[in-house]
């Protein structure tokens, strides 16, 4: 008999390679917005748990002729002992006491653009890039009234080689079955990764459209997660969230607009 171990650690399998064939897809017709949120289970929650869903969303992108996209993901929500996935974030808990966490984070990124995505032949002569995974350390900690976040990314799928440092801070409301929690956070980017899903290469450049290089970015983001619990089994989730771009990334030619709006709904089913 298959025991709820090899179960699970054969699902975490699966979504690893998951992710993997995500990133290397050259069929992508638009980016995505994942729910990225641990609020629907604690992380310090040392629980098993295995839950599946699905979320949709609409993303406004900062490319030139390209507006909102629309495209659908998977939600993950597992946990078995030092292994967890939460969304389509998967983990590997090195440390953990009563209030912190420290361990590995496998996680997707959907920068990627291709030229048909914009209206009118704005993008046309630019190359395609495509969905990655970036992989590295994360920290969380659990204070009484509020959850700091960070961790330290590298793309390893092949796409910029560039890497990516997070900070979020957080404070989850609880009425009964509902949970709000707003959150703020920063992101910067190396020259690496912006150069590669931003900027213009000597070979892109067109009129009007210079080549930009290397250039960093720091970026700012304000979101608000809501998660409802109908049910023992259902969890009901929704994300607004504002990215602000930093001048690393609005000032490629490529780039005109550096507030976006992200919004996104899902559920997910727990089995146990």
């Amino acid at each position: 008999m298959i025991t709820i171990r090899q179960a699970l650690l054969g699902t975490l399998k699966r979504f690893s390679c998951l992710l993997f064939l995500m990133s290397a897809s050259t069929a992508v017709s638009a980016a995505p917005t994942a729910i990225n949120t641990p609020l629907s289970r604690a992380p310090l929650d040392d629980t098993s748990h295995f839950g599946i869903g699905a979320t949709t969303s609409i993303t406004e992108r900062p490319f030139v002729g390209v507006d909102s996209q629309d495209e659908g993901l998977p939600y993950f929500s597992i946990r078995y002992k030092r292994f967890s996935v939460e969304g389509l974030d998967a983990g590997l808990d090195f440390f953990k006491n009563d209030n912190s966490v420290f361990g590995l984070l496998l996680t997707p990124r959907f920068y990627e653009v291709k030229s048909s995505f914009a209206d009118d032949g704005e993008l046309n002569g630019i190359d395609t890039t495509h969905r990655t995974v970036f992989a590295g350390v994360s920290y969380q900690y659990q204070h009484a009234l509020f959850q700091v976040a960070a961790n330290a990314l590298k793309d390893v799928g092949g796409e910029s080689d560039g890497t990516e440092a997070n900070l979020t801070v957080s404070r989850g409301f609880n009425w009964g079955d509902f949970t709000i929690a707003p959150s703020l956070g920063l992101v910067w980017q190396d020259g690496r990764l912006v150069e590669h899903f931003y900027g213009v290469a000597d070979d892109e450049t067109a009129p009007g459209r210079p080549a930009y290089g290397e250039h960093s970015s720091l970026n700012y983001q304000a979101a608000l997660t809501g998660i409802w619990t109908p049910g023992k089994h259902w969890h009901l989730l929704a994300v607004v969230k504002e990215d602000y771009l930093g001048e690393g990334i609005t000032d490629s030619p490529i780039i005109d607009e550096r507030s976006l709006t992200s919004v996104a709904v899902g559920a997910v089913f727990y089995f146990w």
